[in-house]
């Protein structure tokens, strides 16, 4: 952006009549000499001398414009500056002393070096004519409190700085007399902005006498550096005329996310955990540490006590939801001839998202399944939302022949780097009045859009989304993706049909999933900072009083097939749940208020529970093995631990609930008809094993890397013969055979 040479200068004052005639001569004379237009802006804080009439005075022949501060605003130099800036008309600002011990000569090279790229420049002050005590505190100050503290490398208490103004009218700064010079770098520098210095020779006060009083100005000084150190990091918002041009978005500990929604960043996962949630997760810690210290073995009783009945209660809860699964058919179930009653006139445009990143090569295979879609194809937007930083799919998607009804839309880089944000910005660019996601590898229902269409018609006015079911399509590939495939087969078929029998929170898939497209703005889209935007998005639903309604139609996708693949999976999925947790307990009385108790109870469960017992579980699996491997050694120490109540809800868990759960996995199966898995589901508990580990290594990428997006290979299936033999079984053998001749792979 071209930076106009134009600047508008604001002077606190207050009995400042030896000081400031000369100090507006030499302003007028060095601006004027270097072509620099300018206002100055006194704003006097009532002196009691003649400075008011001298600048009045000055205002004849100079572009001064004076404002006197009324007698019922606070007196200090920072009250007087923030008067001065809202007065300000130019887009850079100046501010200096009125003293004179700053040079008005520096306000030049300043301005050249914002020219240049700078957004704040700071007149370091050398040679400083002053006392041994106050250069002192100064050196300390700046050592202490700026650099070590703010890591701020200028002159922080220098009373001549130049900026732009876009940085006032986007920092919310509530600054004292003293205060006001460090919270502004500190909160320019979390903004964004680049801060440069240029040295300044720094004068003696030509006339009046300094109002400092070293020791009480450094006192506040300081503390206001340590306050501002530990009260957090404010979000800072895009300047308007930013958000036009890039999106909507903000800066946040000095990093700028554009994320493309107006979802409020309270709502979102930018921050893991707030100040109220540490303080309680650290006392939890804190009553443990000292019940180990004070009576180890009831502590330990204690907590062995509260994680057996919550298995013991995941144990009944989860029969519930499979008997229900199976007393009720709660998915909306749409029929061939009820669809083919509908001319194409009836149907509404529709448009698909396909996020792609590093992944060119499944293109052939999504572009031939959106192709087999049975709906009117000049009625869909299917758009293909690819990154900026990924050139190499970007050129791959323009060469590819694509049909007339593929948009390729570039996602600007930007962080976060993330699935949902590329999502929010196809959603400013989507014309349909329906809206899904189909991943690249993904190869739906041909009826499901018009199926989806109608069962929106169906359903009451509060169902805003409608889940169709996910299954794979390679779940024979290896053993792996046989238990992948069961897995997929429990949670859709059965966990997630027992949730919507009892109206209870249906935590979404991460593909078809379809919203009426004004509901889903009316939502704010995704959250750009959640890797586990699906659940975030249907927790979010609920609390608004919204439901979620699953549709007997099936997406297949890809299993992952390669067990590090998997496990990078996994653990963004598992991140993405314990985040989702800890943002929509922020303030459950939502639950209680806007939803229901049901839904509370699912998230414990179904979100909070699960991936609790993803940790828990080798512990206890150690315990059991280790007390029948040596009972008499370890057998009564074991014992101690489990009271009467809590020895018969153990065995009751891990004699009843670890057949129920593993024959879960077979009627799973059977109900989507993948007899020949039923065999592999003896394996399942070295499956639980491994999703352990991925759930310890999430709460690693938890902690170093919150928003960081593991990417998923996808395409796996297409590398060899016998995996796209397999796949043909599933999904078809034309389409398969299209993908491979499209996408150049030899079978």
């Amino acid at each position: 952006m071209d930076i106009k040479k134009a600047i508008s200068i604001v002077v606190p004052t207050y009995n400042e009549e030896g000081n400031v005639s000369a100090l507006i001569t030499r302003i007028s004379s060095v601006l004027i000499g270097k072509n620099i237009e300018f206002e100055v802006i006194i704003v006097d804080d009532n002196s009691t001398d003649l400075t008011q009439s001298l600048v009045e005075q000055l205002s004849r022949d100079y572009p001064v414009n004076l404002v006197v501060k009324s007698r019922e605003i606070k007196k200090g130099k920072a009250e007087s500056l923030m008067i001065g800036f809202k007065k300000a008309k130019y887009d850079l600002i100046a501010m200096i002393d009125a003293d004179l011990q700053y040079s008005p000569e520096t306000i030049p090279s300043m301005v050249d070096k914002i020219v240049d790229g700078a957004d704040i420049v700071v007149a370091n002050r050398i040679d400083a004519r002053e006392s041994g005590v106050r250069k002192l505190s100064t050196r300390v100050f700046r050592f202490i409190f700026a650099k070590t503290l703010h890591s701020l490398y200028c002159d922080v208490q220098s009373g001549l700085k130049v900026f732009k103004k876009e940085i006032i009218e986007r920092i919310k700064i509530n600054p004292t007399n003293w205060t006001f010079d460090l919270e502004f770098l500190v909160l320019g520098k979390d903004a964004g902005y680049i801060i440069e210095t240029v040295p300044m020779e720094f004068a003696e006060r030509l006339s009046g006498v300094s109002n400092i009083n070293v020791i009480r100005d450094a006192y506040i000084i300081a503390s206001n550096a340590l306050k501002l150190k530990f009260k957090g990091h404010q979000v800072i918002h895009l300047h308007p005329d930013r958000i036009v041009e890039e999106g909507q978005g903000f800066h946040y500990k000095g990093t700028k996310y554009v994320f493309h929604s107006q979802l409020h960043h309270s709502e979102s996962a930018l921050v893991t955990l707030t100040g109220a949630q540490k303080i309680v997760l650290l006392s939890i810690l804190l009553l443990i540490v000292l019940g180990l210290v004070f009576s180890w073995h009831a502590t330990i009783v204690i907590a062995i006590a509260g994680l057996t009945t919550l298995y013991f209660c995941d144990l009944f809860f989860n029969l519930y939801l499979i008997y229900r699964s199976f007393a009720k058919s709660p998915e909306i179930k749409i029929s061939e001839d009820e669809v083919s009653m509908y001319p194409d006139s009836f149907w509404p445009k529709y448009t698909i998202f396909c996020p792609l990143y590093k992944e060119w090569e499944v293109l052939p295979q999504f572009v031939s399944a959106m192709s087999q879609l049975e709906y009117p194809q000049d009625k869909l937007q299917i758009m293909l939302l690819l990154e900026e930083n990924d050139p190499e799919t970007v050129q791959k998607a323009q060469e590819f022949n694509l049909p007339s009804n593929f948009d390729i839309v570039v996602v600007p880089h930007s962080k976060p780097k993330t699935k949902p944000k590329a999502c929010n910005y196809g959603l400013l660019k989507a014309t349909g009045e329906y809206i899904v996601i189909y991943d690249a590898e993904d190869i739906p229902d041909k009826l499901q859009l018009k199926k989806a269409v109608l069962a929106f018609n169906q359903s009451a006015v509060n169902v805003k989304c409608v889940q169709a079911k996910l299954n794979y399509y390679n779940p024979h590939q290896n053993i792996l993706t046989r238990l992948f495939t069961a897995e997929y087969s429990l949670w859709f078929d059965l966990v997630l049909t027992g949730l919507q029998s009892i109206n209870a929170l249906i935590p979404l898939g991460g593909t078809s999933n379809h919203f009426k497209t004004r509901d889903l703005r009316l939502m704010n889209g995704w959250d750009g900072f959640n890797v586990t935007e699906d659940c975030d998005l249907g927790i979010r639903l609920v609390q608004r009083g919204f439901v979620t309604a699953l549709l007997d139609s099936t997406t297949l996708e890809e299993a992952n097939s390669d067990y590090m693949n998997w496990l990078h999976q996994r653990s963004r999925w598992i991140k993405g749940y314990m985040v989702s947790y800890f943002v929509h307990m922020r303030n459950p009385k939502i639950f209680f208020t806007k939803a229901n108790f049901r839904h509370f109870i699912a998230l414990q469960f179904n979100v909070g529970g699960k991936i609790l017992s993803l940790f828990i579980n080798p512990l206890m699996w150690a315990i059991t093995i280790g007390y029948f491997a040596a009972r008499t050694t370890f057998g009564p120490i074991v014992e101690s631990f489990f009271p009467p109540v809590v020895f018969y809800m153990a065995v009751v868990c891990l004699v009843c609930g670890n057949f129920l759960y593993t024959f879960y996995y077979m009627i799973g199966c059977a109900k989507r008809e993948h007899y020949e898995i039923i065999k592999y589901i003896y394996l399942v508990p070295i499956y639980w094993l491994w999703m352990s580990v991925a759930a310890w290594y999430a709460l690693y990428k938890l902690i170093v890397a919150p928003h960081h997006w593991a990417k998923t290979k996808h395409g796996l299936h297409l590398q060899n013969k016998k995996s796209v033999e397999q796949s043909q079984n599933n999904i078809g053998r034309n389409l398969i055979e299209d993908n491979i001749v499209r996408s150049g792979v030899q079978a």
